[in-house]
């Protein structure tokens, strides 16, 4: 923990035991549940905090509070909600290559594999599908963030990937996910039975959690795709409808042959996505498939 917080009302004191964090992420958030359980007044504190992740705060009765001045404190009677206040811009990148468009696309590869950060520019230019001139940009905005130590000219160590990874979730969401064009097309039949090219075409978002968990029944459909309007309706019989459940993004990797996206990405849209059930399989995919790897 991070230190204790003073709330005084109504001449009546609350010491507040605090844990201190930049942002939230799903998969701690049962840690805060526990701390929540076992602490009689438990405080988080954060630069930033997604609504969806508020409203779970919320709903598991967890007091946080941004530096925007936004609160939520339900405890022994006392109830404080403040929610109008627009978040901090708080410039994190600026700069700093690693975190653009481009830059983003880089470090997806390199969270999924670890040693690639010793590949040559070259062969990591080729493994991701961006310009050569990127990767040392990347390379330097990795050390000035600290997340690689250079052994060498030639060498890195890995510090606080995890981190590496929260951050690349945040950025995803605000920097490269909205620049992937958009389509929607209406589902017909059972999602189950569409049956795509792998190597053009894969389930992301809720679909993907239930393929990889068998826990999450999905509500909302997302797919990456390499395919063209006209390919996905001759293909898969898809039919373009700006209202319809399938949201379909631009894949900005080079898919493996798999029928999901990557488990990083499956995390991410849910994160993004929100709600109860959608953080709790994002939890579940973090514990099974990311976390070994870090």
């Amino acid at each position: 923990m991070d230190g204790a917080f003073d709330f005084t009302l109504n001449d009546h004191k609350y010491t507040f035991v605090v844990d201190v964090k930049r942002e939230i992420r799903a998969h701690q958030l049962q840690q805060f549940t526990d701390f929540n359980n076992r602490l009689k007044y438990f405080l988080l504190v954060a630069n930033r905090i997604f609504p969806k992740i508020k409203e779970e705060l919320r709903q598991r009765g967890i007091s946080y509070l941004e530096a925007n001045g936004n609160v939520f404190i339900k405890k022994d009677g006392v109830f404080v909600f403040v929610d109008t206040q627009k978040p901090l811009n708080i410039d994190k990148s600026r700069g700093n290559r690693a975190f653009t468009k481009t830059g983003l696309k880089v470090l997806f590869y390199l969270l999924q594999h670890k040693d690639a950060i010793n590949l040559t520019q070259r062969e990591l230019a080729e493994k991701t599908d961006v310009g050569l001139g990127n990767i040392p940009q990347v390379i330097d905005g990795l050390k000035e963030t600290g997340f690689i130590i250079p052994l060498n000219n030639r060498t890195f160590l890995w510090e606080n990937r995890k981190g590496l990874l929260d951050r690349w979730v945040a950025e995803y969401a605000t920097v490269l996910r909205p620049k992937l064009k958009k389509e929607r097309f209406a589902l017909k039949g059972q999602w189950q039975n569409l049956k795509f090219d792998n190597n053009k075409t894969l389930w992301g978002g809720e679909p993907a959690a239930d393929i990889l968990t068998n826990y999450l029944r999905p509500e909302k459909f997302l797919i990456y795709t390499i395919e063209n309007r006209m390919e996905l309706v001759k293909k898969y019989k898809l039919v373009p409808d700006n209202n319809g459940e399938i949201e379909v993004l631009q894949m900005f990797w080079k898919p493996q042959n798999e029928q999901t996206v990557p488990p990083i990405l499956v995390y991410t849209d849910l994160i993004t996505a929100g709600g109860k059930r959608n953080i709790e399989t994002a939890e579940k995919i973090y514990h099974e498939f990311i976390q070994p790897n870090l």
